[in-house]
């Protein structure tokens, strides 16, 4: 190999120089400023694998220097103050870069000689722009999610639109097949929620028994009773069904059951405590379905808790069930249907009507895996609930992300509701059919006293 040494006062001069002695095959091996002149030593007929060899021991020879010193300046200053950070990811980024000063061969047929300060320069910027970039990704919540395409993006995208948390999307998106079909890997996404939901096919009330409903104040416990009293008198006899308030808290939470109870012909009892609803219970053999009714509170208060408790207590077979407003934040959703996961028969979720996207609640409950026994979804008693599958709860949170994204909520109604000018609800839809028991029994309201009784306008609580 023969190698060559030129000093010049710039680097064109001494490009010229190598190329004149040595040929346009000349290899570069170094380019340094010594005293104000450029050096750059040149080389013909290397050994490439030899020099990359040699280049290789080097750099691993400076990096466990750099290292060894690193860890002698933090030995001598354990406890550096805030503005003495002996080796910070910058500055030891800066000094690999500095390390790697020394360019790979290139030879001068094809090199374009930049200028060193710049290269130092530039190698310094993109350490930093580097380290910048691997610390925004450590703290990004979505570092372990990796779109391969935009058809990921686009159905990450719009999941969130429709309320689902992203703690929630990533390991969601992660099951999906790879797809670089917008369309179909929106199709599998949607498979994968109605795959995740449980319902109940048998709804709240699928055989006699004892139900109650539990929940925080104003998630409409006392309406949803009624409606469900409704349907039973309706299908059973009025003579079958007994209503019982629990609620001694919220000002007349015992005269709105009463209202139900006197219009519907069927028997209300008041109760104070579990021992009294033992009592009570024991008079109510002969009834076939009891619906109990209970004061609410704050979502995160043990009152909750202590109901729950207490129906476990009664020498009767109570089936309780945590019923949770769908428009609520979806963290205190996730937490109430997670912390009672087995201590309660299900989830009725009421105003879905006031709810346009559904993510926060379907999230929550494919989070916990509690099933879904009971949706209402309007004003009207009692066509306003029903026991919606979880392919027809998909499609109301699509239908309902679509229409938030046209900005056409009467698009919505559309498709929700067969005839126009309806209330909005879900209830005489084509998209949430209920049960022949909600609908073939009862058909309009105006075909049934309730109207007349003025309780088809009774509003939620």
């Amino acid at each position: 190999m023969k190698m060559k040494r030129v000093l010049a006062k710039d680097t064109r001069t001494a490009l010229a120089m190598i190329k004149e002695t040595l040929g346009d095959d000349a290899v570069i091996l170094s380019n340094t400023k010594i005293a104000g002149e450029v050096e750059i030593v040149a080389a013909i007929d290397f050994d490439e694998k030899r020099l990359t060899a040699q280049r290789s021991a080097a750099f691993s020879d400076r990096l466990s220097a750099n290292l060894d010193r690193i860890k002698s300046q933090r030995n001598q200053n354990p406890n550096p103050k805030p503005n003495q950070s002996s080796a910070s990811p910058v500055k030891v980024a800066v000094e690999l870069n500095r390390s790697r000063s020394d360019k790979n061969p290139t030879t001068l047929s094809n090199h374009q000689a930049p200028n060193n300060d710049n290269m130092i320069r530039m190698e310094k910027e993109m350490g930093l722009l580097r380290l910048l970039v691997e610390q925004q990704m450590s703290q990004s919540p979505n570092q372990n999610h990796t779109f391969t395409n935009a058809a990921g993006l686009k159905v990450f995208q719009r999941l969130e639109r429709m309320g689902f948390e992203k703690r929630m999307l990533d390991p969601m998106l992660s099951e999906l097949p790879q797809c670089d079909d917008a369309d179909l890997l929106w199709t599998h996404a949607q498979q994968w929620l109605q795959d995740h939901l449980t319902t109940s096919s048998e709804g709240v009330v699928h055989e006699a028994g004892i139900y109650a409903l539990v929940g925080p104040t104003g998630v409409g416990k006392t309406t949803a009773i009624g409606k469900l009293g409704a349907q039973l008198a309706m299908k059973h006899g009025k003579h079958k069904v007994a209503l019982i308030s629990m609620d001694q808290q919220r000002i007349g939470a015992r005269d709105q059951l009463r209202v139900f109870g006197t219009m519907l012909g069927i028997e209300v009892h008041h109760v104070t405590g579990f021992t009294q609803l033992t009592t009570t219970l024991n008079q109510l053999t002969h009834k076939d379905y009891i619906l109990v009714d209970t004061s609410g509170g704050n979502p995160f208060d043990p009152h909750i808790q202590n109901l729950v408790d207490g129906f476990l207590g009664v020498p009767h077979q109570i089936n309780v069930y945590l019923t949770l407003a769908a428009n609520s934040q979806s963290h205190a959703l996730r937490y109430l249907m997670t912390h009672y996961l087995g201590k309660v028969k299900g989830v009725v979720a009421t105003k879905l009507d006031e709810c346009l996207p559904l993510g926060g609640l379907l999230g929550a409950l494919i989070e916990s895996k509690q099933p879904l026994a009971m949706i209402t979804d309007g004003q009207r008693i009692p066509l306003d609930l029903g026991y919606p599958s979880a392919q027809q709860l998909v499609a109301h949170a699509v239908a309902a992300e679509l229409a938030e994204e046209d900005g056409a909520i009467d698009a919505l109604a559309k498709l929700l509701h067969a005839t126009p000018g309806k209330p909005s609800g879900l209830s005489d839809r084509s998209l949430l059919n209920p049960k022949p028991v909600a609908s073939a029994k009862f058909g309009s309201l105006k075909d049934t006293p309730l109207a007349a009784m003025g309780l088809a306008s009774y509003r939620s609580h």
